[in-house]
């Protein structure tokens, strides 16, 4: 996902990450996002979503984009 072209894109014209656009498109579609990291740098990095918001247009963009990048199964059907 992080080397996605369209993500680039849209995380260039922001001057932002495609990590923090990831982040940022979660809490714009009212999805909590569960970031991750171990690198004190990427952390603090995580956090810098709340300086911009993402148009419409660049929102439906992603929206539309296929499914990629995750186990595809839905959490209330995965069993431990």
């Amino acid at each position: 996902m992080l080397s996605n072209e369209t993500l680039k894109q849209i995380a260039d014209k922001y001057g932002k990450s495609v990590a923090q656009i990831c982040i940022r498109w979660c809490l714009q579609n009212g999805i909590l996002p569960l970031p991750k990291s171990v690198t004190p740098s990427r952390i603090l990095e995580n956090t810098n979503i709340f300086d911009f918001e993402m148009t419409a247009k660049d929102m439906d963009l992603i929206n539309k984009m296929p499914y990629f990048g995750g186990s595809g199964l839905h959490p209330d059907r995965v069993k431990f």
